[in-house]
């Protein structure tokens, strides 16, 4: 089957997707549309084909092929002596009062996760500013190290907590002072500490940061993630697994086998879902999953790949091997899925991590801008050649499907616009009675 799962894959998108378009021409020209109607009425009804094409594609896969299961060394009774590994939480701090927030967040985590060999580490910035200080950023400070020696005073035996804490650096493009590339640099510049032992990017520190010095594999989670127990040792236990090591074509540096990252399923946190009726509305079922069960996804499935949201478990190694020198300064906000396509992807459906939920639509739709600006900056990289570090442009190592889901990324970011236009130019412009909605009738499916 994965020798002929491309072409059956995209095979199927087109014949749906032309299927879907059966209806609008019908109707198009039995209407008597001229050839600018029939041309533009098409056009416009590309978008709902797409989602049907995709929609009907996708649900017919998950109902043919198992959920694949991802091998993973068993380390329900703690990790294997010598190794170590570290969970990651990068943040922007605006206030002291987000610090104690977070800690809190991050101590909870710990204590679900009390693993020997595991560290658990802010990454943290200041909010972007005009200028390179601002008066509220010596209490931030203040209140990070405080915290930070009070969590490793409780736990005297392990001291499991590390700040590492840069400072703002000028971004001409943007014309002001900021983290450098903001989480991507967090994480690259962590990388780089861990693989050589140089911190001059994080001149603030507190607890024992030169343990972390040679650590191997790195969970890395937001601020508002819950680690529920033991998900961390199934996490490592994905990327330790012998047949899951990323293994490097020596002509293309390209993964072929293998997997830098392992994304765990992401659900919304109970409580988000309660929270407003917005949440309601927008949350669906947000149930613990108490017994952890693999779901269907279609790329892991039919591919073997999955796709890199931002929250799971990495191999530093592979990590820095497989973007070094790919990536363009000040380029791209949509870092996740770029080095997850650069790096290889698997996704541990039977791994759950919790996420918050914005609890208004104003928060929703911000998130959503930050998502969609994001996905459109990786247009470039849909070419054969593309851009890379220092101004250079290199031949892309994006196959068809890496390239198809950046592109997917893009047709979802089009739907809204695309449905509100199909139904304004519906109702206003296309042939048959304004009062028929013909137009409008389209599914709601993503």
């Amino acid at each position: 089957m994965s020798a002929r799962a491309g072409p059956i894959y995209f095979g199927a998108l087109v014949v749906l997707g032309l299927a879907a378009l059966l209806l609008p021409a019908a109707i198009l020209w039995s209407r008597g549309a001229g050839a600018s109607g029939f041309v533009g009425g098409l056009l416009l009804s590309l978008v709902p084909a797409g989602i049907i094409s995709v929609t009907v594609t996708h649900w017919l896969v998950t109902l043919i092929l198992p959920p694949r299961i991802l091998p993973k060394l068993d380390f329900a009774d703690g990790l294997p002596e010598g190794l170590r590994a570290a969970v990651a939480v990068p943040v922007i701090f605006r206030t002291a009062e987000e610090v104690g927030r977070l800690l809190d967040q991050v101590e909870t985590n710990w204590l679900t996760n009390p693993v020997a060999n595991l560290r658990f580490v802010i990454l943290s910035d200041f909010a972007d500013a005009g200028v390179a200080s601002l008066p509220e950023d010596a209490g931030i400070l203040a209140a990070l190290r405080s915290g930070i020696g009070r969590l490793n005073d409780r736990y005297p035996d392990r001291r499991p907590f590390v700040l590492l804490h840069r400072q703002r650096r000028l971004n001409p493009a943007d014309g002001t002072w900021m983290g450098w590339e903001r989480k991507r640099g967090k994480l690259s510049e962590f990388n780089d500490f861990l693989a050589t032992g140089n911190g001059t990017a994080f001149p603030v520190r507190a607890g024992n940061a030169d343990a972390l010095v040679g650590t191997p594999y790195v969970i890395t989670t937001d601020a508002d993630t819950i680690l529920p127990p033991g998900a961390a040792q199934r996490l490592l236990g994905a990327l330790v697994h012998p047949l899951n090591r990323a293994t490097f074509a020596e002509s293309s540096g390209r993964v072929t086998e293998g997997y830098s990252f392992i994304q765990p399923r992401v659900e919304i946190a109970p409580e988000a879902g309660t929270r407003s009726v917005f949440t309601r509305l927008y949350t669906g079922d947000t149930a613990i999953d108490i017994y952890s069960r693999a779901v269907s996804d279609v790329y892991q499935d039919l591919f073997g790949e999955g796709i890199f949201t931002g929250k799971g478990g990495y191999d530093v190694a592979a990590f820095r091997k497989a973007t070094v020198s790919r990536v363009p300064e000040n380029a791209i906000l949509s870092h996740d899925l770029f080095e997850g396509l650069h790096g290889r992807t698997a996704l541990a459906s039977d791994i759950v991590l919790y996420e918050d939920f914005p609890s208004d639509y104003l928060g929703y739709a911000r998130r959503a801008h930050r998502w969609i600006r994001g996905d459109w900056q990786l247009l470039p990289w849909l070419g054969r050649r593309v851009p890379a570090e220092g101004g250079a442009r290199l031949a892309s190592r994006f196959d068809l499907l890496d390239r198809w889901r950046i592109a997917d990324n893009l047709r979802r970011s089009l739907i809204a616009p695309g449905l509100v236009l199909l139904a304004v130019i519906g109702w206003l412009a296309l042939p048959g009675p304004a009062w028929r909605p013909r137009w409008t009738a389209t599914p709601r499916w993503r």
